[in-house]
């Protein structure tokens, strides 16, 4: 989740928004490539945002070409390119 993050950051994601919205599409993301089963609810509980501001920050996060890598390519790939905000 943390790499996740990171990578949204460095697509500009973050401007404008609260980290909790980051955070919760970051684990969701996350558990779902780990194979562990939570749900949106579950996620919004803990990070305290709105089902809204989730599905907008996965949406964002589907925009960008990391969002297109497999988890493996993920984890070892390093993309340069950033995306415009």
């Amino acid at each position: 989740a943390l790499r996740l993050v990171q990578r949204m950051k460095r697509d500009w994601i973050h401007t404008g928004r609260r980290p909790s919205g980051l955070c919760g599409a970051a684990l969701l993301v996350a558990a779902r490539l780990h194979d562990f089963c939570r749900t949106v609810k579950e996620i919004i509980n803990v990070v305290k945002v709105c089902e809204t501001t989730l599905r907008k920050r996965l949406i964002e996060f589907e925009d960008t070409p990391t969002s297109h890598l497999t988890i493996e390519e993920f984890m070892r790939v390093d993309l340069e390119q950033e995306c415009k905000p």
